[in-house]
């Protein structure tokens, strides 16, 4: 087969790890006990939240012998080494030491910018973040109900996650979405890609029933990568609109773990907020479940071969070569 000569030339390798914003876990998880978060570049972080509801990242690795911070507890606000109960503050400095008086100057954590959103924990993996913590286009997070997260785990790189998205080929192939008119991307901010896809659904599964049945058969996708570690989905449907997140944190040998979050619009009144909200986040959550479901085992172990790509491949080829762009 020739390549398509209209395609861009990316015979590069990709980082191990982006740098851009990752969920660590949600704010109830970090209640119980520091949460330990690695990527496959080496790194290794610790978030952990101190009784005032602050909520804190340094890095994992004590800087007296390596010891992991995660196994520690959190006490006075500060994080506790569990090998030799060094005391870290807020700001990452040592502050206290059983065994002695002085405290030397090696002995400080580097804090990482962290947020909390709805319930979940963000983090940005360098000291300073290059963008802030997006959310969906005009929508308040304040005005928005988190679903119980989603976990899976999968044999493949980081990038081709958010390149599902721009694959018009996997879209009909996988999910059974057909294109009813052209894609438009766009770049809405130098850190984020973003495709609009009208589609018609076309599977015979029961959850596309239901969803042709009440929702409707036809759907206007927006999905919009913040430097493929951080995407937005938006489906809306003649009679509905669905919203969900998808962090997706890199691990070694090409694989991921990602989190799906499926948020739902917080009702007015306090009632429905505590019966129909928790209700309608389930729903969705089950819908959202079932179409990540058809990824499971078929994108397991795939790659990136830029020499095999044909000109069906180009909305996915500009995105990632957009993304190595960004992330050399």
């Amino acid at each position: 087969m020739i390549r398509d000569p209209n395609l861009p030339e990316m015979k590069r390798e990709f980082a191990a790890a982006p740098s851009s914003w990752y969920l660590v876990c949600t704010v109830a998880e970090l209640a119980r006990k520091p949460v330990r978060f690695d990527l496959p570049d080496g790194q290794t972080f610790v978030a952990f939240r101190t009784p005032d509801h602050t909520t804190t990242v340094i890095s994992g690795r004590c800087s007296h012998m390596g010891a992991d911070l995660s196994r520690g507890c959190v006490k006075n606000g500060r994080i506790v080494c569990p090998l030799h109960a060094w005391e870290y503050g807020r700001d990452g400095r040592c502050e206290r030491i059983p065994a002695s008086a002085d405290i030397p100057e090696f002995a400080r954590q580097q804090t990482y910018p962290v947020e909390e959103r709805a319930g979940l924990v963000f983090f940005f993996n360098q000291p300073e973040a290059r963008f802030p913590l997006p959310f969906f286009d005009g929508v308040d997070p304040e005005a928005m109900v988190p679903a119980r997260p989603i976990d899976f785990t999968e044999a493949v790189p980081w990038y081709l996650i958010g390149g599902n998205g721009f694959d018009k080929q996997h879209l009909a192939a996988t999910h059974d979405r057909n294109l009813i008119a052209e894609p438009v991307v766009d770049s809405p901010h130098p850190f984020a890609m973003r495709c609009r896809l009208d589609l018609s659904i076309a599977g015979n599964s029961y959850t596309d029933h239901l969803t042709r049945m009440f929702a409707g058969k036809h759907s206007q996708m927006t999905l919009t990568s913040w430097c493929g570690s951080l995407l937005f989905g938006v489906a809306k449907f003649r009679r509905a609109t669905t919203y969900g997140m998808i962090s997706v944190r890199p691990l070694p040998n090409h694989a991921i773990h990602a989190r799906i979050v499926v948020f739902v619009p917080r009702s007015s009144n306090s009632m429905a907020r505590t019966i129909l909200d928790p209700i309608n986040a389930a729903v969705r959550r089950h819908f959202i479940a079932a179409f990540f479901q058809s990824d499971i085992g078929k994108i397991t172990g795939i790659r990136y071969h830029h020499e095999r790509m044909i000109s069906a491949d180009k909305m996915l080829v500009d995105y990632l070569e957009w993304l190595h762009t960004i992330h050399r």
